[in-house]
């Protein structure tokens, strides 16, 4: 039945939306299949994106939706902090692509958490997963905004919650252009608890109340810290020698040219860490590292179990979890996905370690923490990659500028990861309101 209560009927869908899917269904097991086959998708949980699974899931648990990586950090450090409030308390995260997946279900956590794969968002397969599972409360992280999850939860009486959240103005203007649609699925939140005034005003403006949206910020830090390993650490201080070392962090295909192009630019005093987002992608930039520098030596490969060697230029860092160790030996970092529109990543994490970051003009993810961090000095743009040599010049600090440097960033870190107990608080005062209002 239709959700009744405070903000009334919860509106449904325009029509348009579930025809779509219905007349995708035929074709969804060929697409996911072929996605599976392109590593873009788990082979051995596919039935979850159609609501199947092998267990019975945890019933009445706190579901939080990520889609990717970024997301899904955001949505782990909230659980971090709701389980410190009710430690028997089940959780399930859901996220959509394999790598997120992967944090996931590696993260070290007491929480009682239960990973899954995002139902699909036709009809049938999200009722599936809302009966099988049963959620307390669905929380959708960052910009996410699945219709049916959405909409579909509300109706159910399942409080909907969206947290860390921001939308970037080319999606903005894309919902704006589907008014139907964005009021039923903006209009179901019962808390938005946004990034930033400006996105808190945009929320709302798509059909949010006002009166239930909040500006908490960003989420995206992990609790804890990120974690590093004095092993890897030493093994790459010794490599770098008396060099400096340049991290490129989370790069994506088409950025790793201007990286290596950097690296030479740079010449002998630099050694120069080169950590694609997609670790697969390892291969594929040494083969254009050879490319470019004919005759080379291809760079070591983490993923290979390679050392890297006194006096290498480039070692390429293709493997998870291991971002904590690289920030804490770097003294320059460059954030990839922002040379191509993307979005950017997050610049809380080697914010955590006092270093400031370069960054290329595309940043809409992640604007508001870049904004942030922009005040205190903490950001150099750049607009092409060609201008990556410069600023990692120009990047490297000594002496009181460092000092102060690394002090105005830790204390930004400090500061972001308190967030998520914040964002816990007014979810959980919700969620009593609700039980003693029934």
């Amino acid at each position: 039945m239709p959700r009744q209560g405070t903000k009334g009927v919860t509106p449904a869908l325009p029509a348009s939306y579930n025809l779509t899917w219905r007349l995708v269904k035929p074709i969804l097991g060929h697409i996911l299949r072929r996605r599976a086959k392109q590593g873009k998708e788990d082979p051995d949980r596919l039935s979850e994106r159609y609501g199947l699974y092998q267990t019975p899931l945890p019933k009445q648990a706190i579901w939080i939706h990520a889609v990717s990586v970024g997301e899904a950090v955001a949505g782990l450090s909230l659980i971090e902090a709701l389980a410190a409030r009710n430690p028997s308390q089940p959780f399930i995260i859901t996220t959509n692509t394999v790598t997120a997946a992967r944090l996931a279900d590696d993260w070290t956590t007491g929480a009682n958490l239960t990973h899954l794969y995002q139902p699909l968002d036709h009809p049938l397969y999200v009722d599936r997963f809302l009966e099988e599972s049963a959620p307390m409360a669905a929380i959708f992280m960052e910009s996410d905004f699945w219709p049916n999850l959405i909409t579909r939860a509300a109706r159910r009486d399942i409080p909907v919650i969206f947290a860390s959240s921001q939308i970037s103005d080319v999606a903005a203007a894309r919902w704006r252009r589907r008014p139907g649609l964005a009021a039923a699925v903006f209009g179901a939140a019962e808390l938005v608890l946004a990034v930033n005034d400006k996105q808190a005003g945009r929320l709302c403006n798509l059909g949010a109340r006002a009166e239930t949206t909040h500006n908490v910020g960003s989420l995206k830090l992990a609790s804890g810290g990120m974690k590093t390993d004095p092993g890897l650490m030493a093994a790459l201080k010794q490599a770098a020698g008396k060099r400096r070392i340049f991290l490129a962090a989370s790069t994506h295909e088409g950025e790793d040219l201007s990286v290596i192009k950097a690296s030479h630019a740079l010449g002998d005093g630099w050694f120069t860490l080169l950590a694609p987002r997609h670790p697969k992608r390892g291969g594929s930039i040494a083969a254009l590292y050879q490319d470019v520098m004919p005759g080379a030596t291809a760079p070591t490969r983490r993923a290979l179990d390679q050392s890297p060697a006194a006096g290498e230029m480039i070692h390429i860092v293709d493997t998870l979890g291991e971002m904590g160790s690289l920030f804490a030996v770097a003294d320059v970092v460059f954030l990839g996905g922002s040379l191509l529109p993307i979005g950017g990543h997050n610049p809380l994490e080697p914010a955590q370690f006092g270093l400031p970051v370069i960054s290329g003009p595309h940043l809409a993810k992640n604007q508001a923490e870049f904004d942030g961090i922009r005040e205190i000095g903490g950001v150099t743009d750049i607009t092409s990659g060609d201008e990556l040599a410069d600023a990692v010049r120009a990047g490297f600090l000594t002496g009181k500028a460092k000092q102060a440097s690394e002090s105005a960033m830790k204390s930004y870190a400090e500061g972001a990861g308190k967030r998520p107990a914040i964002a816990a608080d007014y979810i959980l005062k919700l969620l009593n309101d609700r039980t003693r209002s029934q």
